[in-house]
């Protein structure tokens, strides 16, 4: 009785989830829309993006936060590395919206940080939960992350036309795979 009652909510929680695939839609192509100003608009754009990528950290850390709160699952260490890379986020972001005029080696150095780390935790989130809807697209999505930090933090010194392109891209990509995410997500609502 017990199964039939936990696969219920089960089935109840994919349902929801699945419904709210628009909001996986929105922010992939919120995230399109941006990356592509960046990439045209390099110079003009780099202390806007700063304060862009400094609320979506913060968000995104809040929501990753609410996430590992809620995720009923018995795996206490994905939701450990889930809640971390939320607190990081979070923190990030916090840095990026209070010093927005600062060098940027300073925040090429805390995104190089960030993806590398982000990358690494969702990696590993990603593979350890073999059974997770979109696992696939999650992996590549840390992998562009981690690829994406380490040449921020090799070359600490780039110019602000660089940076910003590259954050570009990184973000086009970003949203590219999650618009791909939001309609496996939506079949979950069938």
């Amino acid at each position: 009785m017990a199964d039939v009652v936990a696969g219920t909510r089960s089935d109840d929680m994919l349902e929801q989830i699945g419904r709210s695939w628009g909001w996986i839609l929105f922010f992939g192509v919120a995230s399109i829309v941006v990356g592509g100003l960046v990439v045209a608009r390099p110079r003009d754009t780099i202390y806007a993006f700063a304060i862009f990528i400094g609320i979506w950290l913060f968000i995104s850390g809040l929501v990753r936060i609410v996430m590992a709160i809620a995720d009923t699952t018995p795996t206490g260490g994905t939701r450990i590395l889930i809640a971390f890379l939320g607190l990081l986020s979070v923190l990030v972001g916090v840095i990026f919206l209070r010093h927005t005029f600062e060098t940027i080696g300073t925040l090429g150095f805390l995104i190089g940080i960030f993806w590398v780390i982000g990358g690494l935790v969702e990696f590993f989130s990603a593979y350890s939960d073999k059974e997770s809807a979109g696992r696939g697209w999650r992996l590549v999505i840390a992998l562009l992350g981690f690829a994406a930090g380490i040449v921020t933090l090799v070359y600490p010194h780039m110019t602000v036309d660089i940076l910003a392109i590259i954050m570009g891209i990184w973000l086009i990509l970003f949203g590219l795979m999650q618009v791909l995410l939001s309609f496996q997500v939506r079949k979950l609502a069938a």
